[in-house]
């Protein structure tokens, strides 16, 4: 699991453990706890709920992609954690500090951190952090009310790259003023049985403000239930989003192996 993977923007996925807790009405048809409760009967979800680790060949993968990408001479992008929330305080601490080790020892990978609890983040970010792993793009899952709460956090961290999250997309979102200190977007309708309306007027007006701002936008997916004016879409009426940008590689400085 993770060496293939059906999330456009990225190569790979990788997850230092499995499960999560709902946070938000974002999780609410979380992709990764239906997964659990179809193969699992969710035992991994929820508070206290005993996370699933993984053996060491699952730990190997990510060296493995990391010396295709040296002999590609093409930048590798890894989602972490596609299964899980790396900040979750449910975890094992030692994992995640073996998960910081493993990101030193793969810096021709960008790892794509993507998180419900960046106000976590601080106490779990490893002790050498400084100005940011260069090959960590920090991202935060947001909808309006998290975006006003948590973008400012987000942003308070030093990281290679700041995103946003704004997948699934329920209701309209601005992003005013922080548009312009955000270097990536991620856009798109939720998937699956039950979906919840994704409107094109949404996903628009986003292409829009991120025009203005130089902010690279990806368009992901429009879900199962897409609308415009008003009007529910047939899949076959529109293929996918027009626009996959991605936040520009700068040279990436060399880890230590540690």
């Amino acid at each position: 699991m993770g060496s293939v993977t059906k999330i456009a923007w990225c190569d790979h996925t990788f997850n230092p453990w499995w499960g999560c807790t709902q946070v938000s009405p974002l999780c609410d048809h979380c992709y990764a706890m239906m997964l659990d409760l179809r193969w699992f009967k969710r035992a991994h979800w929820g508070p206290a709920a005993q996370r699933r680790y993984f053996g060491e060949a699952h730990w190997r993968e990510p060296l493995n992609w990391d010396r295709s990408a040296q002999m590609e001479g093409r930048r590798h992008r890894v989602f972490c954690a596609s299964m899980a929330d790396v900040f979750d305080n449910e975890v094992d601490q030692a994992v995640r500090e073996r998960l910081w080790r493993l990101i030193r020892r793969t810096p021709n990978l960008n790892w794509i951190v993507l998180t419900k609890r960046i106000g976590n983040a601080r106490d779990m970010l490893p002790k050498d952090w400084g100005a940011g792993y260069p090959n960590v793009w920090l991202l935060v899952s947001v909808d309006q009310a998290g975006l006003e709460r948590d973008a400012s956090k987000l942003l308070a961290i030093p990281a290679a790259v700041h995103g946003l999250s704004i997948e699934p997309q329920l209701a309209p979102l601005h992003l005013g003023g922080f548009a312009r200190r955000l270097q990536w977007v991620i856009n798109g309708g939720e998937s699956g049985a039950g979906a919840r309306p994704f409107h094109l007027e949404w996903a628009r007006s986003l292409v829009a403000e991120c025009r203005s701002a130089g902010t690279a936008i990806y368009m992901q997916k429009l879900g199962c239930n897409p609308f415009e004016r008003g009007q529910r879409l047939r899949l076959s009426d529109y293929a996918g989003g027009d626009w996959n940008e991605f936040p520009i590689d700068l040279r990436i400085r060399q880890f230590p192996i540690a």
